[in-house]
């Protein structure tokens, strides 16, 4: 639902950052996103007014503190909880052997699950400003083209699978095997599009290390 809202909050966004000059764009769009949050927080809806004529505001706000100096600590916060986010979904991961639900999460992690539904939501939201390559598929033949390698290499490459721990088997499997993009990994496993691109690349180091170090 939130990042929906935020996803539709884009142009509006955009439309009252062209107010204000002299102030990064990138920074200006965060600002907003943080006023789309906080009047998605607060906002009833009555059948009288739309959301964003009540986001309008808190949006504008957000901007209005930003182009006056002063401190906005939110991005600092939301990658703090993003980590600690990311560390707990690996322990429990491990404890659970599959990937958690943001339920089971949010209670491993003493966490609201609306709270943390927000955080992934606005990381999610800042992917595109900061695009990973997608389509760069290390290990992309041997794994999507399996049949074309010898027995005893599919196999050094199934135990190699079989050492990762349960997040990064499934989002290896979710990558290579279902051909999925990380942007759908991410929506596949309720994680965010970041954590993906981190886990797949720390995932495929350690099947290198274990097929070629041995």
């Amino acid at each position: 639902m939130l990042e929906e809202l935020i996803k539709s909050s884009t142009g509006l966004i955009w439309t009252i950052a062209k107010h204000f000059y002299g102030v990064d764009k990138n920074d200006l769009y965060q600002a907003g996103v943080l006023g789309v949050i906080k009047a998605y927080q607060n906002y009833v809806d009555d059948g009288k007014s739309k959301f964003s004529t009540y986001a309008y505001n808190y949006i504008f706000g957000e901007m209005y503190s930003l182009a006056n100096n002063r401190e906005i600590k939110l991005n600092k916060d939301i990658n703090r909880l993003l980590k600690m986010i990311e560390m707990g979904r690996t322990r429990l991961s491990q404890e659970i052997m599959k990937v958690p639900s943001n339920k089971e999460l949010a209670a491993y992690l003493e966490m609201e699950e609306e709270k943390l539904e927000q955080v992934l939501s606005y990381a999610n939201s800042f992917v595109s400003m900061d695009e990973v390559c997608d389509e760069e598929r290390s290990l992309h033949e041997v794994i999507a083209e399996e049949e074309s390698v010898s027995v005893d290499e599919r196999l050094e490459l199934k135990n190699s699978i079989n050492s990762l721990d349960a997040i990064e088997k499934d989002i290896i499997k979710s990558r290579y095997y279902e051909d999925l993009t990380q942007s759908e990994t991410a929506r596949k496993l309720g994680i965010t599009q970041v954590m993906v691109s981190r886990y797949e690349k720390r995932s495929l180091t350690k099947m290198r290390d274990y097929m070629y170090s041995r």
